[in-house]
């Protein structure tokens, strides 16, 4: 079988090489090239473009006019904060945006799954052999067991305190968020949109959730699955800018599950979502085990069954000064 091509774009030579090395690691076969501009074709053919930036958002604008409707894009930022991070994945072909030190098995593992379709699994962000742990639940008293068990094993495995906490708080947005956000009828409308948040407590989720953890040398995993599958990109975006640009407005009765975006995107140091459209979705967070950094790596992977059912999801509401997000 010939290996997918795929361009990567970076005018710095160390970041262009260790982009092809992760790349070919991965099983793709990379052209490479040092600036949109030596691509001499309107268009660029390739399906998976990797394109480095200096850090600053507008460096990608020349690489948007080139690119197919159906392109996939990875960004690699020397930094980036949320606000940033956001701004990048507005365009609808921008997916995954790594920063930093992420680089190398960010780009790796990234590509591995783009190409290879298989995007389901922490297995896929811990070193083989890790143990994975396992917990099935469907309701809130299954929550707050899971949670406690987590982090019981958190503190077993020598996590810091403050570490802890953003890993409960974490698991209680993902938890509450797939038990009763998720949950849709057969029409699509959500099961608990109606039942007062309170009230949601004591009804169990139509469908089981799972949550998957583990622990390295150097993070702490958790991911979050649902049986629904219908996360979209484009929601995830809206309720995170909503809330980093309208913080006096930031309300849990009004947000619910936006607001649980947020606060995760906040508290991890990675923040990934598999989605394959009526069946499922998986939320996969890491945690440094040092001291806390921003979120420096974020993916959106959506399975190809449906896909197109995806491409837009809810948002919030404008501002109150009807501004767009």
């Amino acid at each position: 079988m010939s290996k997918r091509r795929v361009l990567a774009v970076s005018s710095d030579l160390d970041t262009l090489r260790r982009m092809i090395a992760a790349l070919e690691r991965a099983g793709a076969e990379a052209d490479a090239v040092v600036s949109v501009d030596a691509i001499a074709a309107d268009e660029i053919p390739h399906r998976y473009v990797f394109a480095a930036t200096t850090g600053n958002v507008a460096d990608l604008e020349p690489l948007y006019a080139k690119l197919r409707e159906r392109a996939h894009v990875c960004v690699v930022a020397p930094n980036a904060s949320l606000t940033q991070l956001t701004q990048y994945l507005r365009d609808p072909r921008v997916n995954h945006v790594i920063v930093g030190d992420e680089l190398d098995n960010g780009v790796f593992v990234t590509a591995q799954k783009l190409l290879t379709g298989d995007i389901f699994g922490i297995e896929k962000y811990v070193p083989e052999a890790t143990p994975v742990h396992y917990v099935r639940l469907r309701d809130f008293a299954g929550r707050g067991q899971a949670i406690q068990t987590i982090l019981d094993f958190a503190e077993a495995s020598r996590m810091r305190r403050q570490v802890r906490n953003s890993i409960g708080s974490v698991c209680e947005e993902l938890l509450m968020n797939a038990l009763y956000d998720a949950p849709v009828d057969e029409h699509g409308r959500q099961v608990f949109a109606e039942i007062d948040p309170h009230d949601r407590t004591g009804v169990p989720s139509p469908r089981p959730v799972s949550i998957r953890y583990a622990a390295t040398d150097t993070h702490f995993v958790v991911a979050v699955r649902d049986r629904f599958g219908r996360l979209a990109k484009n929601t995830i975006v809206a309720y995170i800018e909503k809330c980093i640009h309208s913080p006096t407005q930031i309300d849990r009765k009004t947000y619910g599950a936006g607001l649980g975006l947020y606060l995760v995107a906040n508290a991890a140091a990675s923040y990934i979502v598999n989605v394959a459209y009526g069946v499922a979705t998986e939320v996969v967070c890491s945690f440094d085990r040092g001291a806390k950094t921003p979120l420096r790596q974020v993916g959106m992977f959506v399975h190809p069954g449906n896909a197109d059912k995806l491409r837009q999801g809810p948002v919030p509401q404008r501002f109150a000064n009807n501004e767009d997000l």
